[in-house]
């Protein structure tokens, strides 16, 4: 036994370690429109790390990445041996190197587990209003303010209370399909879903979690994210979505699935 609590490793983070970033803006009808990402901040995983595996037992390495940019391994000591995992970035227009150093070992983070919950999210609007304390352009050069999205219940540690939603929300995209309005499908029932088309989607159907984009079929069948989709309902739901779209078919929440019956 390693002695590591892997569950305090991989555990929520409050909103205040989170820092956002515009993923694409515009406006419509008059009104700006945002959608934004969260990233899990470089001192919060040293703070997790040192909190949890201990100061002497963890430690990052970074070199040129293969193509270009930088690559991070993060190790941890795990019974008497170091375990390293690797993941790397391209550096960035806003800070180089710097941006590079740090957005790879955010990627490597997320190898073990550190705000691996994050890439769960759907695709969410801020909140543009004039009292926002952040800044950004739309592509047409228009400026405006924004907040955060509000995080969904499932990815706030329950003694943090979620912000209260802005006086000027974005308008909201419609669902791809109805079930999704309900606030919780049945998530076994997705999971069979899932599994029953599986097979049946195209090799070069792509979908989008955040900022990263995957073919959906590979990513089904990886079983590291298979995981992760038996984990979290909110992911689920977004698979099943792409698999809707992917296969032209319809999600049936009171119909029979037996493969995702518990």
């Amino acid at each position: 036994m390693s002695g590591i609590n892997w569950q305090a490793v991989a555990a929520l983070f409050p909103p205040a370690d989170l820092e956002w970033r515009l993923q694409q803006s515009g406006e419509k009808n008059g009104r700006v429109w945002a959608m934004a990402v969260p990233y899990i901040t470089a001192r919060a995983i040293m703070q997790r790390l040192d909190d949890v595996v201990g100061p002497g037992a963890w430690k990052n390495k970074f070199q040129p990445g293969p193509g270009g940019g930088v690559v991070c391994g993060i190790s941890v000591r795990v019974g008497d041996e170091w375990v390293t995992k690797w993941d790397g970035a391209e550096n960035t227009d806003f800070e180089g190197v710097k941006g590079g150093l740090s957005g790879a070992m955010k990627r490597a983070a997320v190898q073990w587990g550190i705000g691996r919950y994050l890439y769960g999210l759907e695709d969410a609007f801020a909140r543009v209003h004039e009292e926002g304390r952040l800044r950004g352009k739309t592509k047409e050069g228009k400026a405006f303010k924004w907040d955060p999205p509000v995080l969904p219940a499932w990815a706030v540690p329950a003694a943090t209370p979620a912000p209260a939603p802005a006086p000027r929300a974005a308008a909201r995209r419609e669902p791809a399909s109805d079930w999704s309005k309900a606030p919780e499908p049945h998530h076994p029932q997705l999971l069979g879903f899932i599994a029953a088309h599986a097979a049946d989607v195209p090799d070069n159907f792509n979908f989008r979690l955040g900022t990263q984009a995957y073919k959906l079929g590979a990513y089904i069948a990886d079983p590291a994210h298979a995981g992760n989709i038996e984990a979290s309902a909110s992911l689920a739901r977004h698979v099943a979505l792409a698999t809707e779209k992917a296969c032209g078919v319809s999600f049936d929440p009171t119909g029979s699935y037996p493969l995702g019956d518990s």
